[in-house]
């Protein structure tokens, strides 16, 4: 009864516990299989006949976090009919391995969370080396498309590139493959592997305000709209608030100098998001009693946040066009530039008012992969790293 109630515990189910040894550093279990009729793999007869016993040591999962050991006791059948000589099968380890499946899997799952490859062989009781192993094989590339494809690149320093590309889909949430640069050369090597077919299928691109997206997207993907990331353009007009503050607060003196450099957050936060009344009236007093064009530049921040929530699509639209062309024109440089870059991306903004679409999640996951590289200490082997980015989503 005892050696059931340690088998289930276990989960060692048709194994026979011989006994447990209990010590300060390990824990060592004692086993062997029943003897049962077995298939020749030479000439498929039937035997039972033992030819002799060999003790292998096998690291399994730990108990109690210590160290745990199986000490199988192997036969070795003998066929009647050709002679030949064969170890017996067991379910729980795998050929020529010195490990159970259950360390595979569980250090698979520990490479799914944040934690280093050398505190998951601690805790595994296996060496790094043994860990990365299994990673190559888990770098699975995309072999499909979806219908929303978000792009975006973050900075992994990893292998002989700086910047490494995220995809994923848009509709999901879940990433679906990982690049190993940014360059346009490599992106455009990547999706060449797609058939014309797949990448037809492919009704939005999701990309930040950078050319080479746009290129890509124009070439490979033939039915798709551009739909510029809702984030990156509205930025623009928080920087242009930024750079007018800044002018500002340098021709103030120092002690006035010291209380504006606070009113960042209140120019740069939405109007509606500002918690309090004591907040407002600060905004407020800061408009009115600083600068002119600061409170243009803040007015025209806000309408064009505002137009981004209105639900006509179409009056939201026009709303842009005016937006773009009145200030254009506009004798503050900072207010000029930022139209000017919504003038050349006109049509992708127009789709991101049309559409719910965004890399809002794409960002959230890419501080994710920040903290692994972090956790890390970095990644030199772009596979690995990519393995456990893709795992990381599971």
């Amino acid at each position: 009864m005892r050696n059931d109630f340690i088998r289930n515990l276990l989960d060692l189910k048709g194994v026979i516990v011989k006994k447990v040894r209990y010590k300060k550093n390990f824990v060592k279990v004692h086993i062997e299989l029943p003897v049962r009729e077995q298939t020749c793999p030479h000439c498929k007869a039937e035997t039972t006949k033992i030819k002799d016993y060999r003790t292998q040591i096998i690291k399994d999962i730990p108990i109690r976090f210590k160290t745990t050991l199986l000490s199988y006791r192997k036969r070795r059948y003998q066929c009647k009919e050709c002679g030949k000589t064969f170890y017996e099968k067991a379910y729980f380890l795998p050929k020529r391995a010195r490990k159970t499946t259950r360390v595979t899997e569980f250090i698979v799952d520990r490479l799914k969370t944040k934690q280093s490859m050398k505190d998951i062989a601690m805790q595994a009781n296996v060496s790094i080396n043994t860990v990365a192993r299994l990673l190559p094989p888990l770098a699975v590339s995309a072999k499909q498309l979806p219908e929303v494809l978000c792009i975006d690149e973050f900075k992994g320093n990893t292998g002989y590139y700086k910047y490494q590309v995220s995809l994923m889909d848009g509709k999901t949430r879940k990433p679906i493959d990982i690049i190993e640069c940014r360059y346009k050369s490599h992106l455009f090597d990547y999706f060449n592997k797609f058939s014309i077919e797949q990448r037809k299928k492919v009704k939005y691109v999701v990309i930040d305000l950078w050319k080479a997206y746009k290129d890509l997207a124009k070439t490979y993907f033939p039915n798709a709209k551009v739909v510029a990331d809702r984030f990156h353009f509205t930025r623009y007009a928080t920087e242009a608030v930024d750079t007018v503050r800044k002018q500002v607060q340098e021709k103030l003196n120092r002690s006035e100098r010291k209380y504006f450099k606070h009113s960042r957050k209140l120019l740069l936060s939405k109007y509606s998001k500002l918690k309090t009344e004591k907040q407002r009236e600060e905004l407020k007093y800061i408009l009115i009693n600083y600068s002119e064009d600061l409170r243009r530049v803040y007015r025209e921040k806000e309408e064009l946040l505002a137009l981004l929530q209105e639900e006509n699509k179409a009056k939201a639209i026009e709303k842009l066009n005016l937006w773009i062309k009145r200030n254009l024109e506009s004798d503050i440089p900072s207010l000029r530039n930022c139209a000017k870059t919504y003038f050349n991306w006109v049509e992708e903004i127009r789709n991101a008012i049309k559409v719910t679409y965004s890399n809002g999640p794409m960002e959230g996951y890419n501080n994710k992969i920040k903290t692994l590289k972090r956790v890390a200490f970095g990644f030199r082997n772009f596979t690995n790293f990519k393995a456990r980015i893709l795992l990381m989503s599971m």
